[in-house]
């Protein structure tokens, strides 16, 4: 795998475009594709080609939201691996670290580089729940983290909302940041990833670690970054939003870890 891999990377090269000119960009927890629109057209106006990928159930509840799985957010980034021009960087957030991870496994030939943005990097038999819980020093409480009484979503309490995802922004970043947050569909959040080294082992993994996080804690980042053994890392000083309250600096850092390792 990992050759088959190599020679389809070297082929894509040779034939002309830079893999970054491919983006694929996935959302994290309780946001939208919505969210990474600065992103997105700062990253065009350098020439790129850039998807914004919008995993489904966004906002749901009940019914529609406990019918959405892991396995339906895999299958929306891989839909919009496929139907890019060539090989993509992919670049998962927060919560999108999951769904990246299992998308490389699935389709490792068709990914060139992994781009962790405050985000979840699993080992194999790992939930976003697993790590979450496992992280003491963000700023969540028990009260911040609200669970549907058919469990089939969660939020964030309004009154935490701009203290955890936006506590370094401006007043109207942290409005927007606020604004933004809606229902995420509970399943997915619980369910494990697969992987094996043959496949998502085989792509370059490169981290973006934002060090003033709240939700996903910078110390948290530090070990997730160490465990995977990621050697590729580039600091924003930020909270967990920096796709809105770090734009320029967001876009540099994909921009220059985009290449591979």
């Amino acid at each position: 795998m990992k050759l088959l891999r190599s020679l389809a990377v070297a082929s894509a090269f040779l034939a002309g475009p830079a893999a970054a000119e491919n983006i694929v960009i996935v959302h994290g927890a309780f946001q939208s594709a919505t969210d990474w629109a600065d992103v997105e057209a700062a990253l065009e106006a350098q020439g790129h080609d850039v998807t914004l990928v919008n995993l489904p159930g966004r906002d749901a509840e009940g019914e529609a939201a406990k019918a959405v799985g892991l396995a339906d957010h895999v299958a929306t980034t891989l839909d919009a691996i496929a139907a890019a021009e060539g090989p993509v960087v992919l670049v998962g957030h927060s919560f999108g670290g999951m769904t990246i991870s299992a998308a490389a496994e699935a389709a490792p030939l068709n990914v060139t580089q992994l781009v962790y943005v405050a985000a979840y990097v699993p080992e194999s038999g790992e939930s976003m729940e697993t790590l979450a819980l496992s992280d003491g020093d963000n700023s969540f409480t028990e009260e911040s983290f609200v669970i549907a009484p058919d469990y089939s979503y969660a939020e964030i309490l309004e009154r935490d909302r701009a203290a955890i995802f936006g506590n370094e922004g401006t007043e109207d970043q942290r409005a927007a940041i606020v604004a933004g947050l809606i229902r995420e569909p509970l399943a997915p959040i619980a369910t494990p990833v697969t992987l094996t080294e043959d496949a998502f082992g085989s792509v370059p993994q490169a981290y973006i670690r934002t060090l003033q996080d709240q939700a996903v804690s910078t110390p948290l980042q530090t070990w997730m970054i160490e465990r995977a053994g990621i050697g590729r890392v580039i600091d924003i000083n930020s909270g967990h939003a920096p796709q809105t309250t770090q734009v320029d600096a967001l876009v540099a850092a994909i921009l220059e870890l985009a290449g591979g390792a």
